[in-house]
């Protein structure tokens, strides 16, 4: 009976140090991180897309931008960058991924919007870049800075804004998240490209994809961690609920390629969305690739979008 305590105790003991460390890999900031662009590995992995990429990403950096620091509502520093096109009343704010940052998600899109007249506010999300914080918390927290940027932009820049909000990955998951919040009139839609439908549901796609962990088996025990040192919740929200009672305009976009975040999340939020709501799917595209593999009908996904809610 002792023998088989000590077992059970030591098999307890290994499964939960499995997950502080899954925890620890998934959701701390490395501190290693910064603005670096490229990972090794990324001029192979884009392949003909690198050298686009890599210019668009230049191009972002050649900007002469406003710089902001902000206050989350929980006492962290967070960065972005403003970029001010002329004497535009239009503006749309981007949010990056999941480790990455904005000079590589918007490195495709970032001139068009330049050229279409917006200005930009460029954020670096909490835990990245020049952002403090010490968890990603998968667009829960990040949302809630979504609508901190929103009033801070308002407030700085004249309330004669139209806002649009815009992001990529984890960023468009972030944006999405947000409209469980009120939001002013100035926000005119919400373009959420490649996100994820919630933390729980891409966590644990992840964790079987990449590590073979069943992720039903360990949610509830990650989710423990997360309340206990994030003080946040992996099922504290999805899109679906996020959307329920948003009113406003919603473009989704989506590379049926993506093996990384499934364009099938993008279809839930779509589903769930209310009325007006707009989804581009782009053949074969991978994960964030939908501008570079069909620009133009990704631009004209976003032209007929800006138009229509400019009409509204």
């Amino acid at each position: 009976m002792t023998a088989l305590f000590i077992i059970l105790a030591a098999l307890v003991l290994l499964f939960s140090a499995l997950i502080a460390a899954f925890f620890f890999y998934t959701f701390v900031r490395r501190n290693k991180e910064s603005r670096l662009i490229f990972k090794p590995g990324d001029e192979e992995y884009f392949g003909k897309y690198y050298k686009p990429i890599a210019d668009g990403a230049n191009y972002i950096m050649s900007q002469k931008y406003e710089e902001h620091y902000i206050k989350s509502y929980d006492g962290l520093t967070l960065y972005g960058r403003y970029l001010k096109n002329g004497d535009s009343k239009k503006t749309v704010m981007l949010f990056h991924g999941y480790r990455s940052c904005g000079e590589k998600d918007f490195s495709g899109s970032f001139k068009f919007l330049v050229d279409n007249g917006f200005n930009i506010l460029l954020v670096d999300q909490r835990s990245h870049e020049a952002s403090e914080g010490k968890l990603i918390t998968f667009g829960v927290k990040e949302s809630r800075d979504v609508i901190t940027w929103l009033e801070y932009l308002l407030k700085t820049y004249g309330d004669d804004k139209e806002v649009f909000i815009e992001g990529l990955s984890m960023g468009a998951a972030t944006v999405l998240f947000s409209a469980r919040f009120d939001m002013p009139e100035n926000v005119k839609g919400i373009i959420a490209d490649c996100g994820f439908d919630s933390p729980e549901k891409i966590i644990r796609k992840v964790s079987k994809q990449n590590f073979g962990i069943n992720g039903f088996l360990i949610m509830p025990v990650l989710d423990v961690f997360c309340r206990l040192f994030g003080k946040f919740s992996v099922y504290e929200v999805s899109s679906e609920t996020a959307l329920k009672n948003f009113k406003k305009p919603v473009l989704f976009i989506h590379g049926t390629g993506d093996s990384f975040v499934p364009y099938e999340m993008s279809e839930a939020g779509f589903k769930a969305a209310n009325e007006p709501k707009f989804i581009c799917l782009v053949d074969g595209a991978m994960h964030g690739m939908s501008y570079l593999v069909d620009t133009p009908k990704v631009q004209k996904a976003f032209t007929d979008f800006i138009e229509f809610c400019e009409k509204r």
